[in-house]
């Protein structure tokens, strides 16, 4: 197993009070951002929806929940999934 050596500042270690604005400020600071994918995947729509995989189904193919193919592949917009929500809400 081979050694990593990972170089960092000594004023850095030595102040402990460094704030994320101070750090942002000298361009030190981590990306605290988080990228959302453009699309998610059956399972992971699943999850937010709470439903199972047989409901999923029927959402797709009865209730018209938008999706994206790619061969077999079946993604969804999580930025369509909120208005088909809605409009499916107003609709019943």
């Amino acid at each position: 197993m081979s050694k990593r050596t990972i170089q960092v500042s000594r004023p850095m270690i030595e102040n402990k009070n460094v704030t994320l604005e101070r750090l942002q400020e000298e361009g030190q600071a981590i990306n605290t951002e988080t990228t959302q994918p453009l699309l998610i995947t059956i399972k992971e729509t699943m999850k937010q929806l709470r439903v199972s995989r047989s409901m999923m189904n029927c959402l797709i193919k009865r209730e018209g929940l938008p999706v994206h193919r790619f061969g077999r592949r079946v993604l969804i917009d999580p930025e369509e999934l909120r208005p088909w929500l809605t409009q499916r809400r107003q609709a019943s």
